[in-house]
């Protein structure tokens, strides 16, 4: 069996799950985790279930670190990798809320060297991946150009790399995922909030929740996260290496925990955080120059599954997961310690059996 803890995080109305109703959605998320964990070979992972504003479940398996024999709990703090852009959206529409920011302000207001041609970009695009830039963490071009890494260059030169280089498409047409947007879009939070960024998110989020994450890779040393991630080399175990600059800490670089990522959507559950257009907002999904919806909102992605449920949430470097279902108040997620596992399925089998079964609410 997996480690099991049942907890309260905040003060809710919700009544929580029977005895026996619990006990069930224990053995069906357990039967899913162990299933994915064997075919994906992951050593550990903790999962967390929120509904109406209650954790109706917190449990973990396998081994946080294999090295110390050392099991998983739920509070064993993962890297969340690109699941850290729901954040940079939070932020962002907390600031929209505040008269901070505006989402349709062009980048131009922000970066005085850009180009003429690339000023109808606005903040809201960054945020959408739909700015049409080119990403210098997927082109071996900025390296050559400038014989700098981009890990070793600041945000400033990324950005003026990126806005002077032609556009992909324009601003609004196209769905093109990208590192280089958040890079960008992290220097524009911290300009209308006057701080640096992961200041900012602990005043405006992590504090008012009630959440500890901390922003780093391997480098760094985090409190109750294994050092490395692990992965398969040659069908064996190894270790791998993550690393996060600040630069890019919107798009990457946040160490949590399943039970500090329950905290948030225990708060989403109502409107007090954010309110409920802000949470509309957030979850928009733009529809592209074909007519088809971008699947993405700011910092989310937002779509309709084969059973016509709208969920959100992000996945980060294969191995961490978050869904939400806003009609249901329904949040599962799934955070391991393999890069790359790609069992991305495996959050939504675990809500789609549990509501089958009635073990969660399903209206």
């Amino acid at each position: 069996m997996g480690t099991r803890l049942s907890l309260m995080i905040l003060v809710s109305l919700s009544v929580p799950l029977p005895i026996v109703a619990a006990a069930q959605l224990e053995t069906v998320v357990e039967n899913v985790v162990r299933q994915h964990m064997l075919e994906k070979q992951i050593p550990g992972m903790s999962v967390a279930i929120v509904q109406d504003g209650t954790v109706v479940f917190a449990g973990a398996y396998g081994k946080a670190s294999v090295e110390f024999d050392v099991p998983a709990t739920p509070g064993t703090v993962y890297p969340i990798s690109s699941v850290s852009k729901i954040f940079g959206g939070l932020l962002a529409v907390r600031f929209v809320e505040d008269g901070k920011l505006n989402l349709d302000a062009s980048i131009a207001e922000f970066f005085d060297e850009t180009p003429h041609d690339k000023r109808r970009i606005t903040v809201r695009h960054l945020l959408q991946h739909t700015h049409g830039l080119e990403d210098f963490y997927r082109s071996e071009d900025y390296r050559i150009e400038t014989g700098k890494s981009v890990d070793a260059s600041t945000a400033a030169e990324l950005a003026r790399w990126s806005l002077n280089r032609p556009a992909r498409f324009s601003p609004g047409t196209k769905w093109e995922y990208s590192l280089a947007g958040y890079v960008m879009l992290a220097k524009i939070l911290e300009l209308a909030g006057g701080m640096h960024y992961e200041a900012l998110l602990e005043q405006h989020v992590f504090k008012p929740i009630g959440m500890v994450g901390t922003f780093g890779g391997t480098e760094s040393v985090i409190s109750g996260r294994n050092p490395v991630l692990y992965e398969l080399v040659d069908d064996e175990l190894s270790g791998h290496v993550v690393e996060f600059p600040p630069i890019a800490y919107a798009a990457g670089g946040l160490n949590l925990s399943v039970i500090e990522l329950a905290k948030l959507f225990c708060v989403l559950s109502g409107n007090e955080f954010i309110g409920h257009a802000a949470k509309q907002e957030l979850w928009q999904s733009p529809a592209l120059a074909d007519g088809r919806p971008a699947n993405y909102g700011l910092g989310w992605f937002s779509y309709m599954t084969s059973k016509d449920r709208w969920v959100v949430g992000h996945e980060g470097g294969g191995a961490s997961w978050v869904i939400y279902y806003p009609d249901l108040d329904l949040a599962v997620i799934a955070l391991s310690n393999m890069s790359g596992a790609r069992a991305d399925g495996l959050p939504y089998e675990i809500a789609r059996k549990a509501l089958a079964e009635g073990l969660l609410r399903s209206d």
